[in-house]
């Protein structure tokens, strides 16, 4: 007689082939998740790095324009001498004629920087704008906190903001005064206007003016031949909280504030196209920056080609002898299609003058200060 054994151990086995099956199957795919994950980790903090790098490149530039500090970094002879219980820190010989041959042609434009894999070790791309914050409103010349209303000047120049053209004329600057007045704190950062760009339908952050793209096989290409695609007039462009005083250097202006003036904004292939220009203006610079008025403006016409369409008063406010100190550099990374970018908000600062023995230190370690200090980031 043959004996039958129990089925039971067929469908016991054929439950656990399954059931590891199963597992082995979600291991793979968490795994695969998990490698896919650190992958992208890696690259985002690769482009965070390029990110840096982007600020790193704008303040190089901006340190050409302090030559002769440069070579000192706070370690002047003569410095021994003052007592060191009031230092005093030596001068910034900020050179006019080197930032407008060097900086200028490429304020409020975009800076392309291609790496490739073969000389850099990666395929990347660095975008940097370098936007001064002395070519922006103050906004202490915007708005009267004691008296809590737009100053006159303002009143009448923010009727010219391109967002009136869909309505009333005085319709942003209704809202705007509305706005300000409705705060129970006073703005110390320009993120604040966040809530009121939403509202009118307006960028916060400044855009530079690029190229159109045209599509191919390889990829996006900018057609040079075409005209460039202007900027918006963004909030952030417009008005600055970190403005040494009320005037503004005639120089500098932001892109909004060439928007609103009736003059001509910042073209991405100027550096090339003005080049002449600018070689003129750095030549005869010493001649203009005295000029006021009028006479100033004409002697800007090579650069925005118009005069501007200010009042009287707002017009008092441009001096040729205002050293910029505060930027806001927008830095642009992409890498394998991963894309990051920061405005980060850079003050010149003095090198300060340290104890004699502390110089003594500062020369054996071949030590030096840095020229720029970042004061704010805004990630975007």
């Amino acid at each position: 007689m043959i004996k039958q054994k129990p089925g039971f151990v067929l469908i016991f086995s054929l439950l656990s082939m399954g059931i590891v099956t199963i597992l082995t199957q979600q291991l793979m795919k968490s795994v695969s998740v998990g490698i896919a994950f650190s992958r992208q980790m890696v690259l985002r903090e690769q482009v965070k790095m390029f990110v840096y790098g982007g600020i790193a490149i704008a303040t190089a530039q901006l340190e050409q324009c302090y030559p002769e500090e440069k070579k000192k970094q706070g370690v002047d002879p003569a410095a021994g001498q003052q007592s060191s219980a009031q230092p005093q820190a030596p001068k910034r010989p900020f050179s006019f004629k080197t930032f407008i041959l060097t900086v200028l042609p490429h304020l409020n434009r975009w800076q392309t920087f291609e790496l490739t894999d073969k000389i850099d070790g990666v395929d990347a791309q660095i975008k940097v704008c370098i936007v001064a914050e002395e070519g922006k409103i103050p906004f202490t010349q915007v708005f009267d906190e004691p008296v809590r209303e737009l100053t006159d000047p303002a009143h009448g120049f923010l009727q010219q903001f391109p967002s009136a053209k869909k309505g009333s004329s005085s319709d942003f600057v209704t809202k705007f005064t509305a706005f300000l007045k409705g705060r129970t704190h006073r703005i110390v950062d320009i993120s604040t206007l966040l809530p009121f760009a939403q509202q009118v339908k307006v960028p916060l952050w400044y855009a530079p003016p690029e190229f159109p793209t045209r599509r191919t096989v390889a990829g996006e290409v900018k057609n040079e031949k075409g005209k460039p695609v202007p900027a918006a007039c963004a909030l952030q462009d417009l008005f600055t909280l970190w403005g040494q005083g009320g005037n503004l250097n005639p120089l500098l202006l932001s892109n909004a504030l060439c928007i609103l003036s009736g003059l001509r904004p910042p073209q991405p292939n100027d550096a090339q196209k003005r080049k002449d220009q600018y070689k003129q203006l750095a030549e005869n610079y010493d001649k203009i920056k005295s000029l006021k008025g009028d006479e100033l403006w004409k002697a800007l016409g090579a650069l925005y080609d118009a005069k501007p369409k200010l009042s009287a008063e707002f017009n008092t406010l441009f001096s040729l002898e205002v050293e910029p100190r505060f930027y806001s550099v927008l830095s642009c990374a992409t890498v394998a299609g991963v894309t990051q970018q920061v405005i980060a908000i850079l003050e010149h600062v003095s090198p300060t003058v340290a104890p004699a023995e502390r110089r003594e230190q500062r020369q054996k370690k071949k030590e030096i200060q840095p020229l720029f200090a970042i004061r704010r980031l805004y990630w975007l």
